[in-house]
């Protein structure tokens, strides 16, 4: 927690880049509640600390606002890197989750689209739509919601902003709240149609749109060999997608019981395509012995998979 606030204080002693059009560092809409309309969220309190506590409700700050009344929010595996402290320049108190649906309940007087009183699921990610990035339909990387110098100084850019991921990422507030503040809300609010449940739209803010892409943009072919290391969840939908894709043999590389959850899962009529490989049952290294490249070399008639799609547990942006 030490170099996550000495990160923190780093970044606001240099200041932000000025390079986004939406506030930064909104992360608790003003710490301890007052006076203010309270509301009910999750507030990371440091490293594998987290409490529901009463903090003030949103409010419109920006004319292109949206404020939604949360319905549905789910954790993202992400979200214990935030648990665990591996994320920099959190502070205490902030609210976490990215993964959010809801009903609109006040729109900023710029917002054109958006309407009170529907349904809505955010994107993970906030976005402008209109810089060079967002127009080439690449809104993770919008240029104009994130100003974080440290993010720039560490990797050489930024990153959109995103919700209830650090000030790292701008400092917005997440959707593990009762309330929820969405910037840009006509670029970032999908709206529901009648009869898809939240169970279902929640998909659509992170983990269906995380697990396509990677097959999209990986390049997956028909008759392509693939394979996925880490079959959590956007690993196993990876799968799904590359089937559709045409995909004629699909590898997970992973160990128990994340496995045989696969293997009991795994759509019926594709059983034949399925191959999976316990990396803990092989070496590694310089040996004679199998490894996980051998094996799928062994699989993949002597030369190996078509695509590889990486989706396993990692930790990024640490000091």
């Amino acid at each position: 927690m030490a170099t996550s606030q000495a990160a923190y204080l780093a970044e606001k002693t240099i200041g932000h880049d000025g390079s986004a059009i939406t506030a930064q560092d909104v992360t608790n809409y003003g710490g301890e509640a007052g006076k203010e309309e309270t509301m009910k969220a999750l507030c990371w309190m440091g490293k594998n600390s987290v409490e529901v506590r009463d903090v003030p409700k949103p409010k419109i700050i920006e004319p292109n606002d949206v404020i939604l009344k949360v319905t549905g929010s789910t954790v993202c595996g992400s979200d214990l890197h935030l648990y665990h402290g591996t994320v920099i320049q959190l502070n205490k108190g902030d609210i976490l989750g990215h993964e959010f649906c809801g009903i609109v309940d006040e729109v900023g007087s710029a917002v054109k689209k958006v309407q009170k009183g529907k349904r809505y699921v955010a994107s993970f990610q906030i976005a402008c739509g209109d810089c060079f990035f967002c127009k080439q339909k690449l809104s993770s990387q919008c240029e104009r919601t994130s100003a974080n110098t440290t993010q720039r100084a560490m990797y050489g850019g930024q990153t959109a902003g995103m919700f209830g991921y650090s000030h790292f990422t701008g400092g917005f507030a997440g959707g593990q709240a009762e309330y929820v503040r969405v910037p840009l809300g006509d670029v970032n609010l999908l709206e529901i149609p009648d009869g898809v449940p939240d169970e279902k739209a929640l998909y659509l803010s992170d983990v269906l749109a995380t697990s396509y892409n990677a097959v999209h943009d990986t390049a997956v072919y028909p008759g392509d060999q693939v394979a996925i290391f880490g079959a959590g969840p956007i690993g196993q939908m990876a799968g799904v997608f590359a089937i559709k894709a045409g995909a004629t043999k699909i590898i997970f590389v992973d160990t128990e019981p994340r496995l045989t959850f696969i293997r009991e899962h795994w759509p019926s009529d594709h059983a034949d395509k399925l191959e999976l490989v316990d990396y803990k049952k092989l070496s590694f290294g310089v040996t004679n012995k199998p490894t996980v490249v051998s094996k799928l070399k062994d699989l993949c008639g002597g030369r190996g998979p078509d695509a590889a799609i990486e989706v396993s547990n990692t930790s990024l942006h640490r000091l």
